[in-house]
């Protein structure tokens, strides 16, 4: 689509720039049958018409330039020859053209007319400024005159050169008609797309349509302000006029305003278009950030040229140069990233490198032709029409082709959003089954829930009783321990008596057999040998080893086989230790003196202790040799 759009265009262009060359040029013999030529130029010091007519003394002096040091104000007079034999209207332009008067006569009303024109007067509405309108006979030479008045606002050089022209009526209105017509149907393929391009955006809002809006309205003010047009609906207020020294004058107006405006919202929608498209910030940041700050930059100069010009001084002519190159540098960056989009495969980036190339080649086209052919074209060029109407087409194509792009996109998301819809109802549906299972099951642990809190509660009830059952078995257990602990005691305690009350007895018989010895000594020492033997009789042990074992079970069987190299007495003597007996108290059972219950316990303690650690203990009968032998 885009490249028989290309196509078209560029048989548009052909036949646009062969029709403009068929175009009448402007020179100071615009046709061959009107003239012009200057006479002669008086300096003017107060003289009014009346005498400039009348009065034969008054010398016009041949010049070809004006110096306002020497005046402000000039007289010319001009001779114009009209050869063909009809009445022929004609366009005389004297430069500079500031402020011009015309005095010619009119044959047909015999009076003489006027006409004022120049950049400077407000009343001046035509395209282009300066030019003044008079009617010729024909086959007649006519002397007219023309008042020039050189503005106090003016930049003004020391001389200026004196440049007379005039064209034809119907030329100049033909040449007229031509471009402003090639002005109109650019402005009508603009409204037209503009038309459709809004109707797009307010049914599907996206950013890169809204500035190709943007671009639309700036093309539209820039071919406005191109054809001089914003000079014929404001012709004032001119803000600041220069003269050059070849004459041709330049005034900043309200039409200069609205051309850098459309430059800059060209510049602007072409760069914010061209981010968008391309997604520059995400796929290029780093060419994105160069663009951006060229934007900026070139906004502030714009800014910064057009506050100078409405001061004042007129800066167009100096900064037209500078401002064309960062044109020309601005779209050289747009082409560059667009192209490096296309290298790296951007998506539809192909579509939008095809769309911009004739709209910016034509666009670098104007900016050229201004940098090395000049500025003043007097609106007669047909390269920013061409450059219009193809940005206009080919970006409009290419918008279209994003739509359908975004279309389909759109559809594949709503496709997808209506699966995911589906997902999620049937998502739903299973969440309600998973609930519902979810409470069947939570009844049915709350069920196992409230079984098993009975069980606890049952076996915490025979707990409970195992428990009393236990406490009162304890019971039963903890009384007969005390009743044995106590019968331990009493056996204990009736040992130590026995042993205390034989030991007396024995004393006694020894002090009886040491008062009487002539006595019955072999009685007596039998009887102190049955005490002896009575101390030592093994049914007291065995009662006290009987009670002992009730109180601590399995206690001699324990110590036998951790310590099986204790004798029987050795065993004794640790029994009383582990009930905590004192030594007397051991001394007493065993009828033994104190002393000797230590020597015991200490050996006894080595025997264990050795035992122990795993060493060699000395044989059983070393160990009878001891205290408890003794006795």
């Amino acid at each position: 689509m885009l490249k028989r759009l290309h196509l078209l265009l560029l048989c548009l262009c052909l036949a646009g720039g062969l029709r403009a060359e068929a175009q009448p040029a402007v020179s100071k013999d615009t046709a061959a049958d009107l003239t012009v030529r200057l006479e002669g130029m008086l300096p003017d010091k107060s003289y009014s018409w009346e005498r400039i007519h009348a009065d034969s003394t008054l010398v016009f002096a041949p010049a070809d330039s004006l110096r306002p040091a020497q005046a402000r104000r000039f007289w010319l007079k001009l001779t114009v020859t009209n050869r063909s034999r009809y009445d022929q209207a004609g366009r005389l332009r004297v430069l500079p053209a500031l402020d011009n008067t015309l005095f010619y006569f009119d044959a047909d009303a015999q009076l003489w007319r006027t006409h004022r024109a120049g950049l400077a007067i407000a009343t001046d509405s035509a395209r282009l400024k300066g030019q003044m309108t008079l009617l010729l006979q024909g086959h007649t030479t006519t002397t007219v005159y023309v008042h020039v008045r050189l503005s106090q606002q003016a930049t003004l050089p020391p001389s200026i050169h004196l440049g007379v022209s005039i064209e034809q009526e119907a030329t100049a209105r033909h040449t007229e008609l031509f471009f402003g017509v090639a002005w109109a149907v650019s402005i009508a393929v603009l409204l037209l797309l503009l038309l459709t391009n809004l109707h797009g955006y307010a049914r599907f809002p996206d950013r890169t349509t809204l500035y190709y809006i943007c671009t639309q309205v700036g093309a539209a003010l820039y071919i406005t302000a191109f054809r001089n047009f914003f000079r014929v609906w404001f012709p004032a207020p001119v803000f600041s006029l220069m003269v050059l020294p070849s004459g041709i004058g330049y005034g900043y107006s309200i039409n200069n305003i609205f051309m850098h405006l459309s430059v800059v919202l060209l510049l602007i929608g072409f760069g914010q278009m061209t981010r968008s498209y391309l997604e520059t910030p995400t796929h290029l940041p780093r060419l994105d950030k160069v663009l951006r700050y060229a934007l900026r930059g070139y906004i502030g100069f714009t800014v910064v040229v057009g506050l100078v010009n409405l001061s004042g001084f007129y800066l167009n002519y100096y900064s037209l140069l500078l401002d064309n190159l960062l044109v020309l540098g601005v779209i050289t960056l747009l082409l560059y990233i667009t192209f490096v989009a296309y290298r790296r495969r951007l998506p539809l980036a192909r579509t939008y490198l095809l769309a911009n190339v004739l709209p910016l080649l034509c666009i670098m086209a104007v900016a050229v032709y201004h940098v090395v052919l000049g500025f003043d074209n007097e609106g007669k060029l047909l390269l920013p029409d061409l450059a219009v109407v193809s940005h206009a087409l080919c970006f409009s194509a290419a918008i279209s082709i994003r739509l359908q792009n975004l279309q389909r996109s759109l559809l594949a998301r709503e496709r997808e959003a209506s699966n995911l819809a589906l997902d999620i109802r049937q998502q739903e549906l299973r969440s309600r089954e998973i609930a519902l299972q979810n409470t069947q099951i939570q009844a049915a642990f709350q069920r196992m829930e409230r079984q098993h809190q009975q069980d606890r509660e049952q076996a915490s009830q025979q707990l409970s009783e195992d428990r009393r059952q236990q406490e009162t078995t304890n019971q039963e257990l903890q009384q007969q321990l005390e009743a044995n602990q106590r019968e331990l005691a009493s056996t204990t305690l009736y040992v130590q008596q026995k042993n205390a009350l034989l030991a007396e007895l024995k004393q006694q018989i020894g002090e009886l057999g040491a008062q009487s010895p002539g006595g019955r000594p072999q009685e007596l020492a039998g009887i102190k040998s049955i005490l002896q033997t009575s101390l030592y009789l093994d049914e007291d042990w065995q009662r006290f080893k009987l009670h002992f074992e009730q109180v601590h079970p399995r206690f001699f069987e324990e110590l036998q086989s951790k310590y099986p190299a204790l004798t029987k007495h050795e065993q004794r003597l640790y029994c009383y230790f582990h009930i905590n007996l004192s030594t007397k108290e051991i001394a007493v059972l065993l009828n033994i003196d104190p002393a000797s219950v230590r020597r015991a316990k200490t050996r006894l303690y080595k025997k264990i202790g050795a035992a122990d650690k795993g060493e060699e203990l000395p044989p059983s009968g070393q160990e009878a040799a001891g205290p408890l032998a003794e006795e």
